[in-house]
């Protein structure tokens, strides 16, 4: 089963640590290893000592730990010593990824594997493809991700590596949970937890506690996520891993947050907040700071929010924390418009729109035009029908008033009425056979409308039921092929594909929103036509639609359809060329008409006679076909208005 995941959740940090094959040593320890480092004159001895004294500092602190890497780097080149190179650039990537300078650990890492695979360093592969996956879950890369903890794993398996295979398939869990699969994910988890468990390895453990509780804090299984985040804040603490130990305070904070007890939630995100900051973990500060807004402005205290808001947003902007940004620019977006500072709240409105597409595509275009040359065919026959019933009603009446003046004079001229009545009974028949076709007509004119309606209804469940479920189908295999694909040319070609089917799907649900409408009023066309402009929005623009007409005016789904699609092709071309800062679309109507006006402050353009683009021409068309009025105005450094005048009726315009 699959949820979806509450902004809170996004912004949960599953805990992983650095695949570096930690082992945690005392102070005794620690004095040995440095008294027989003092002594050794081997330099592969020394090298792996340094290595090993190295691995124990990086957990509590990466400025003790530099100095032994770079022995380590200094020792193993110039010794030729190539499998304790790679584990030195190794530990170093580890110090510059936890300083979060994950440009230069991410060079660092692929220098490493290329010598560990032209060597065919297999345990050397598994830790480097780890984290350069960690750097890509940071990103928010998650098919990256996947794949290099897919590669890692595979190289644990090939040496046989119970423990880094466990590891491994804790990472790919980690995965599923920020892609929203959360069974999988558990079931990766416990797998992991599993073998740490049975091998007393309490640092990987500790990372399944967390992933665990994440797993049920996204699950509401509030008190059980609890338990599983307070083993791991034990274990970091033993450990005294700082970078963990924020993690797990965050993650605990983050619980007491959706059992909406504020203070609990602040204490223990501000003992993250204090963690994180002495360790200069910058993703992780990002996220503690987002995590303080966000509680400020659910328990009431809104005017602390702005201040680590804007923290938070610095940090991000500085790491290019993509994933941590889509959340910060919506949650900011609602805060500012809470407090009714709008012109903020539409600048982060903005940001977050750019991780949105609203494109249009022909597919929709067609299946919205049958729907129209369906319901034009339907409107006709029905008004058909009504003439020839008003039509059968009339002569019925006639027919009586005959037969009544033909009982009133029968006694007076009783021949000439026999002559008469006569040719009067056979007028009747005819008449009467006449009538009898007519209404026979009728009804089958209403057999075909009900049919048509039927078709209709049976179109658009097929478009919702088949179409719609085969364009998700398709879309999830053309993700899965780009998530699958090596090439990044292929993997972008195989993406577009997978936006232009989201598009088509989302045209879908217009068209059958069309055609399930017998009545459309203007405020059910201005909100769809707003949607689709706030859509369209670019920072900086302004897209407005205002409707001043009365509330019972309503539109036949046609006209809906047309004036729809006019007012579209005018919004398009507007943000493609004429570069403007406001463009408003209002509706006004009086005793028999319904006025629009589309008009924005742009660059204008040269009106030339007879040189009109396929759009215009389209749009005068439309309004042509309605038996409407189109008119274009422009000038160049003065703006462009289009004027439509749509004739109406009768309360519903037919």
């Amino acid at each position: 089963m699959n949820f979806k995941r509450s902004p809170l959740k996004i912004l949960l940090w599953v805990g992983l640590t650095f695949w570096s094959g930690l082992f945690c040593f005392g102070q005794n320890s620690m004095d040995s290893l440095e008294t027989v480092l003092e002594q050794s004159q081997d330099p592969k001895t020394r090298t792996e000592l340094s290595l090993l004294i190295a691995k124990e500092w990086i957990i509590k602190h990466q400025d003790s730990a530099l100095p032994y890497v770079q022995d380590a780097l200094r020792l193993s080149k110039e010794h030729e010593l190539e499998e304790l190179q790679i584990e030195a650039e190794n530990l170093m990537g580890n110090v510059l990824q936890r300083q979060s300078k994950t440009e230069e650990a991410l060079a660092l890492y692929q220098k490493a594997i290329a010598k560990a695979e032209a060597l065919d360093y297999q345990k050397g592969l598994a830790k480097l493809y780890n984290n350069v996956a960690l750097i890509h879950i940071e990103r928010g890369e998650f098919p990256e991700a996947l794949e290099g903890f897919t590669k890692a794993t595979r190289c644990e398996e090939v040496i046989e590596n119970p423990e880094g295979k466990a590891q491994g398939l804790n990472n790919i869990g980690v995965v599923f949970y920020y892609q929203g699969d959360y069974d999988k994910a558990l079931e990766y988890f416990l797998e992991s937890v599993k073998v740490h468990e049975s091998m007393n390895n309490l640092l990987s453990a500790k990372q399944g506690y967390n992933n665990i509780g994440a797993i049920n804090e996204a699950l509401g299984r509030h008190e059980q996520a609890l338990v599983y985040y307070q083993r791991a804040l034990r274990i970091a603490r033993d450990l005294d891993d700082r970078s963990e130990l924020a993690n797990a305070l965050n993650n605990i904070a983050s619980v007491y947050s959706n059992m909406e007890n504020w203070r609990a939630s602040e204490d223990y995100y501000m003992q993250a907040l204090e963690v994180n900051q002495e360790a200069k973990d910058y993703y992780s500060l990002a996220l503690v700071n987002i995590n303080l807004g966000d509680l400020y402005a659910k328990s009431g205290e809104a005017q602390k929010s702005e201040s680590y808001f804007l923290k938070a947003a610095d940090i991000i902007e500085e790491g290019q924390f993509k994933n941590l940004a889509y959340s910060l620019y919506e949650k900011m977006a609602h805060y500012y418009s809470e407090r009714q500072n709008f012109e903020r709240a539409y600048h982060f409105q903005g940001l977050y729109d750019r991780y949105k597409d609203s494109v249009y595509n022909e597919a929709k275009a067609k299946a919205i035009a049958e729907t129209n040359a369906l319901y034009e065919t339907e409107k006709k026959e029905k008004e058909a029908a009504e003439a020839k019933a008003a039509l059968a009603q009339e002569q019925l009446t006639v027919q009586r008033q005959t037969q009544w003046m033909i009982l009133l004079i029968a006694g007076v001229v009783l021949i000439i009425m026999f002559s008469v009545s006569m040719i009067r009974q056979q007028a009747i028949k005819r008449r009467q056979v006449e009538t009898e076709a007519a209404l026979q007509e009728e009804r089958a004119r209403a057999e075909g409308r009900r049919k048509l309606e039927e078709e209709r209804n049976r179109i658009s469940r097929d478009l919702h039921d088949h179409i719609g479920s085969q364009l998700t189908i398709i879309s999830s295999q053309i993700d899965n092929l780009a998530f699958k694909e090596a090439s990044q040319e292929r993997r972008t070609s195989f993406e577009q594909i997978s936006d232009h089917t989201r598009d088509t799907m989302a045209q879908l649900r217009e068209t059958i929103w069309a055609m399930n409408n017998d009545e459309i009023n203007l405020e059910m066309l201005s909100a769809k036509l707003q949607d689709f402009m706030n859509r369209s929005a670019r920072e900086g623009r302004s897209l407005v639609v205002q409707n001043n007409c009365k509330s019972e005016l309503v539109l036949s789904p046609e006209r809906t359809i047309n004036l729809f699609r006019i007012c579209q092709e005018a919004v398009q071309n507007a943000v493609k060329y004429a570069e403007f800062r406001e463009l408003k679309i209002v509706f006004n109507s009086d005793v028999d008409s319904l006025k629009v006006c589309i008009e924005d402050d742009g660059i204008g353009m040269e009106i030339k006679r007879g040189q009109r683009g396929y759009g215009l021409q389209n749009m005068e068309a439309r309004m042509q076909q309605m038996k409407g009025e189109f008119k274009l105005e422009s000038e160049l450094g003065k703006g462009t208005r289009i004027y439509l005048r749509l004739p109406v009726n009768t309360s519903i315009a037919v």
